[in-house]
């Protein structure tokens, strides 16, 4: 039984006749005729009633047709599911990353990705670094966002992302009233100055900043962004995680004399078993480089 069988008998029963069926489908009565055979010969009975004035179906044709067509259905679906495949617009997508790394590029490239690819099937998980890589290790997830420097023999970089990172504050705070202010100062006028951790290089520069005994708030990159969403305090955070906020005006960027310019470096990585990627993990990756590409590198 094959599908060419199955599309023979769908289009007799639509049609009505064996010769209308052959002119839908290209081909001549007698191929028909032939596939039907075929057909009759895998099920084991007769399927139309022969000799009759008008073309009608068996008792175990009329069983047979809505198997028949939902078989053709399903082979058809398959074909097309298989053919949007092997072009990238099929499939599924499972990726790995940090938190603090959901927005403006990441986000606008799953908008691309989905406005391109609708039957993609796409899957983020958030989680830390270590988690992330245990996921990459397991096969849970095809790619991951990792903070850097990280190695490992088993990943493979794919993109360098360097981000950086700004001083942030609510608009209607006093700090963001002032045209610019020294860096000795900040700590101060924050009231308070919210840490995050990003790197070694930050970690140290705030341990400097910080007054001897004086009270802080130490908070993962999340819950300072909340924090100043809510007009506490200043901190420093990625561009990426407050673009939409500096756009619309709810936060704003202190201009900070003396300060560092500090970033957030951060990769794209892959388990080096998956040697050939699919082409919508590619796309993706395609994609995302074109959003992020002022912060990029190969």
């Amino acid at each position: 039984m094959d599908i060419s069988q199955l599309q023979a008998f769908d289009q007799i029963v639509r049609l009505g006749s064996f010769s209308k069926a052959a002119r839908a489908l290209n081909v001549s009565q007698p191929t028909i005729s032939v596939r039907i055979q075929g057909l009759e010969q895998a099920v084991g009975c007769a399927l139309f009633v022969r000799g009759g004035s008008r073309l009608e179906l068996t008792e175990q044709g009329l069983h047979f047709l809505p198997y028949a067509r939902q078989a053709l259905e399903a082979l058809i679906t398959g074909i097309e599911v298989t053919h949007q495949s092997i072009q990238g617009k099929h499939g599924s997508i499972v990726i790995g990353t940090l938190p603090s790394l959901t927005t403006s590029f990441f986000s606008s490239t799953l908008v691309r990705l989905h406005a391109t690819h609708p039957n993609l099937d796409i899957t983020i998980h958030t989680a830390h670094t270590q988690q992330i890589v245990e996921m990459l290790l397991d096969g849970a997830i095809k790619l991951g966002f990792l903070v850097w420097p990280f190695f490992s023999p088993e990943v493979t970089v794919l993109l360098h992302i360097h981000e950086p990172l700004l001083i942030v504050t609510r608009a209607d705070h006093p700090l963001a009233q002032r045209p610019s202010i020294a860096v000795s100062e900040l700590e101060t006028l924050a009231n308070p100055f919210v840490y995050v951790h990003w790197n070694d290089e930050v970690k140290h520069w705030q341990s400097l900043q910080r007054a001897a005994g004086k009270v802080g708030l130490d908070v993962p990159p999340q819950t300072a962004y909340d924090l100043v969403q809510q007009g506490i305090g200043a901190t420093l955070l990625t561009h990426t995680l407050v673009a939409n906020d500096l756009k619309e005006g709810r936060l704003v960027e202190v201009e900070v004399q003396g300060l560092p310019s500090f970033r957030r470096e951060s990769v794209l990585v892959k388990h080096k078993r998956d040697e050939k990627m699919p082409l919508h993990i590619k796309e993706f990756i395609r994609i995302f480089r074109e959003e992020a590409r002022i912060y990029c590198k190969l």
